[in-house]
């Protein structure tokens, strides 16, 4: 297999796996047993009003998971977009024949 087709199968399989890390649901057990839902690392599907009247210092824990989660997740994320487009740009080089 030619360096750019490899280049780009492992790019987009780090863009692919950067972005369900990014985008994959987080949550929380509280001492009760309840699971609170934080959203995923870009804060969606977090309801701050809810997580709020159930106990404050959970909105904090949210916030610290959810910063965590896209503090490694962004990385993986910008190294398969810079290998995919990397392989996408690079020319092909023509034997002289």
């Amino acid at each position: 297999m030619a360096p750019r087709t490899v280049a780009a199968v492992v790019g987009l399989a780090f863009l692919v796996a950067g972005l369900f890390i990014t985008l994959m649901p987080l949550s929380v057990d509280s001492p009760t047993g309840l699971t609170i839902s934080c959203g995923n690392s870009l804060g969606l599907g977090f309801d701050e009003a809810f997580v709020e009247k159930t106990d404050s210092a959970f909105v904090g824990i949210c916030d610290r998971l959810r910063g965590e989660r896209l503090t490694w997740g962004s990385p993986v994320v910008a190294l398969g977009a810079v290998l995919v487009a990397g392989a996408a740009i690079s020319g092909r080089r023509r034997s002289a024949a």
